[in-house]
C-alpha cells in the first residue's frame, strides 16, 4: 500500500527548501522575499493536509480540515507580491494592494475555521480522508482563485521594460503557465472530485509547490543568478572579478554588467541596463566596438565625478559566428595612478636632492676660496698698518685702514651666512631615515628658517618664540622639508614687516610645531585654501607650488602626523604640525 501522507510531506519539504533559500538570497538585485511568502502559504496548506492524513479519528480530522482555507487564500496575495517584485514596473501599482489583500484573506481563512458547518464530515477512502464541504467552503475555494488568476492576467498585460523586453515576457508567460498548472491540479483534487464523491489524493498543495518552484527557477535564471545554469555559473565567476565587465549591444547600449562595474559606476545594475556606454566612458564608442586593448579612459560615476580607468573590449559572437554584442572589461586605475604619482614624486625628490647637493658643492668651493682670500687680505692689511704706523700720515689715511677692516669683517660675516646656507642645503638634499640619536628639533627649525629667509629676506621676520621639552626627533630631514614648505607659503602670504613666530613643544611621545602668522596679505583666503589642502588630501602635482604641497602632505602621511589650521585672534592664522617623536614602519615597529 502506498502511504499517501508522503504527498503533503513532499509539498512541505519543497516549500521549506525553496522558501528558506528565497529568504536568505533576498537582496536589492535579487528580490525573492515574495517567493518566500508564497512557499510559506503553500507549506501551511500542505501541513493541514498532512495532519488530516495522519489522523485516525473522523471528528478530529474534520476539525483540522476546517483550517484548510487559510493556506490557499494566502497564496493569492503572495502571487500578487511575486508579480510586483518580478516585474518592477508594476510595483507602485501593487505595493498597497498586497498587505491589504493578505490581511483580508488571512482573516477570512481563520474566521472560516471557527464557523460550524464549513466541513460537514469526513469520509474514509483508500487515499485517506475525503471531506464533505459545506456551502461556505464551496464558496471560499473559487474566491481563493480570484487573486492568482488576476495576478497572472496582470503579469501578461503589464508593458515590458524596453531594456528587459524579452526577460519580462518570459517571466509573464512562466507565471501564467505555472498558475494554470497549479489551479489545474488543485481544483479537481481539492474540491471538484470530493463534491462528486470521487475518491482521489489531495494534490493541490503539491501542485502549487511544484508550480511555484518552476516560477522560482525562472526568476533566478532570468537574473542569471541560479548556479545550476551555465549563465548562473558565468554570473558567479564575473561577480568575483576585481575588474568591471559590461556586455553592450552593437549600438552601445548596456545589456548587463557584473557587480564590480556597478560599484565603480555608483549605480545598481538594473539602473545601468539600457544606458549608452558612451555616457559613462570617455572614449569613442566606435573604437570600443572595434576592439581596444588597455586603452586609458575615464569613468563618470553617479556623482558626475570622473576617475581613470583602462578599457579592453572584444566582440561577443553567437554559435553561428554572428556578432551579437561587445564585452568590455574596465579596470580601475586609481591605485595605479596613485602609485605612479608617488613614484614620480620620489623621482622628483631624488632629482632635486641631487641638484641641490651639486649646487651646494659648486658654491662651497668658491666660498672657501673667497673666505681664504678675505682672511689673507685682512692679515696683509694688518701688516700694512703696522708698517706705516711710524710714518707721519694724516688722520684721513689712518681712517682708511679702519674702514677697510670694517668692510672685511662685514664681508666675512656675510660669507659665513652663505657658508651656513650651503651647509643647510647639503643637509636638506640628503633626506633619509632617522639619524643616530635623532635630531634637535630647534636646530631643524632654525635650519629651515635660514632657507626660507632667502624668499623674502628681511621683509618678514622668522623667529623661534619658545621651546618646551628637550626630546630629540628621529626624522629630522623630513621635518625640515615639511617646515620649509610651510614657512615659504606663510612668508609668501605675509605683509612686509610681518613676522612668523614658531613655538616647539615635546611631551615624550609627540613633537608639536606651531607657526603663528601676523599681518596676512589680502590673499589670505588663498593661503588658507592651500594650507588646508595639505591636511585634507594630496594635492595635484601639476605645478611647482603644488608639487611642494604634495611633497609635504606625503611626508606628513608617511610620518603618521597631522596638520591643523586654526584662526588666531592675536596672529591672524596659526598652523600646528604634530608628529610622533619616533617613526614607525607599516608593521608597527620602530624604523631603523
Amino acid at each position: 500500500m502506498i502511504d499517501y501522507s508522503v504527498l503533503p510531506l513532499m509539498a512541505i519539504l519543497v516549500s521549506a527548501a525553496f522558501g528558506a533559500v528565497s529568504i536568505s538570497w533576498d537582496s536589492e538585485r535579487r528580490a525573492t522575499r515574495s517567493m518566500g511568502a508564497l512557499f510559506g502559504s503553500i507549506a501551511l496548506w500542505a501541513l493541514v493536509d498532512l495532519l488530516v492524513t495522519l489522523e485516525t479519528d473522523a471528528e478530529r480530522a474534520r476539525r483540522i480540515m476546517a483550517w484548510a482555507h487559510v493556506g490557499p487564500l494566502l497564496v493569492g496575495p503572495s502571487v500578487l507580491w511575486v508579480v510586483a517584485q518580478m516585474l518592477p514596473q508594476s510595483r507602485a501599482r501593487l505595493e498597497g494592494w498586497v498587505p491589504r489583500a493578505a490581511l483580508v484573506c488571512g482573516a477570512v481563512g481563520i474566521g472560516a475555521g471557527f464557523v460550524p458547518g464549513v466541513i460537514t464530515g469526513m469520509v474514509p477512502t483508500g487515499y485517506g480522508w475525503m471531506p464533505r464541504y459545506g456551502p461556505i467552503s464551496i464558496a471560499l475555494f473559487p474566491i481563493g482563485l480570484i487573486l492568482p488568476v488576476y495576478a497572472a492576467i496582470l503579469a501578461s498585460r503589464i508593458p515590458p521594460r524596453e531594456a528587459n523586453r524579452e526577460s519580462d515576457r518570459k517571466r509573464a508567460v512562466g507565471l501564467r503557465v505555472c498558475t494554470a498548472l497549479s489551479i489545474g491540479v488543485a481544483m479537481p483534487t481539492e474540491i471538484l472530485f470530493p463534491l462528486l464523491e470521487i475518491p482521489v489524493p489531495r494534490l493541490g498543495a503539491l501542485g502549487a509547490a511544484i508550480g511555484s518552484a518552476m516560477v522560482w527557477m525562472l526568476v533566478l535564471h532570468e537574473t542569471e543568478d541560479l548556479m545550476l545554469t551555465p549563465r548562473g555559473m558565468a554570473r558567479k565567476i564575473l561577480a568575483e572579478l576585481r575588474d568591471g565587465v559590461v556586455l553592450v549591444d552593437l549600438e552601445g547600449r548596456i545589456l548587463t554588467t557584473n557587480a564590480r562595474f556597478a560599484e565603480m559606476a555608483g549605480l545598481p545594475s538594473s539602473a545601468l541596463v539600457g544606458r549608452s556606454l558612451a555616457r559613462l566612458l570617455d572614449a569613442p564608442l566606435d573604437r570600443i566596438l572595434a576592439g581596444v586593448e588597455d586603452r586609458e579612459s575615464s569613468l563618470r560615476g553617479a556623482d558626475e565625478a570622473c576617475f581613470p580607468v583602462s578599457l579592453s573590449s572584444s566582440l561577443a559572437r553567437s554559435r553561428s559566428g554572428r556578432a551579437v554584442g561587445v564585452v568590455v572589461a574596465v579596470r580601475d586605475r586609481r591605485e595605479i595612478d596613485d602609485l605612479r604619482r608617488q613614484l614620480l614624486s620620489s623621482g622628483r625628490l631624488a632629482a632635486i636632492g641631487e641638484l641641490a647637493a651639486g649646487i651646494a658643492h659648486e658654491v662651497n668651493n668658491p666660498v672657501a676660496f673667497i673666505r681664504s682670500d678675505l682672511n689673507l687680505l685682512a692679515e696683509r692689511c694688518e701688516e700694512l698698518r703696522e708698517a706705516v704706523a711710524g710714518c707721519a700720515i694724516g688722520p684721513d689715511h689712518a681712517a682708511v685702514f679702519a674702514r677697510i677692516e670694517t668692510r672685511l669683517g662685514r664681508a666675512r660675516d656675510h660669507l659665513g651666512r652663505v657658508a651656513q646656507v650651503v651647509v643647510d642645503v647639503r643637509e636638506f638634499a640628503h633626506i633619509g631615515g632617522a639619524r643616530q640619536g635623532g635630531s634637535d628639533p630647534e636646530a631643524v627649525v632654525e635650519g629651515a628658517m635660514r632657507l626660507a629667509r632667502m624668499q623674502r629676506g628681511d621683509d618678514v621676520a622668522l623667529r623661534v618664540a619658545s621651546v618646551a621639552g628637550d626630546d630629540r626627533f628621529d626624522a629630522g630631514q623630513e621635518l625640515k622639508q615639511i617646515l620649509l614648505v610651510l614657512l615659504r607659503l606663510l612668508a609668501e602670504g605675509t605683509e612686509k614687516g610681518g613676522a612668523i613666530e614658531v613655538d616647539l613643544r615635546t611631551d615624550g611621545r609627540e613633537l608639536t610645531v606651531g607657526l603663528g602668522v601676523a599681518c596676512l596679505r589680502a590673499s589670505g583666503e588663498a593661503l588658507r585654501a592651500r594650507l588646508e589642502s595639505i591636511g585634507a588630501a594630496l594635492p595635484s602635482t601639476g605645478g611647482d607650488a603644488d608639487f611642494g604641497l604634495a611633497t609635504a602632505a606625503e611626508l606628513i602621511e608617511q610620518l603618521g602626523g597631522r596638520l591643523v589650521l586654526t584662526e588666531d585672534a592675536a596672529t591672524g592664522l596659526r598652523v600646528e604640525l604634530a608628529l610622533p617623536l619616533v617613526s614607525f614602519d607599516g608593521e608597527g615597529t620602530r624604523a631603523s
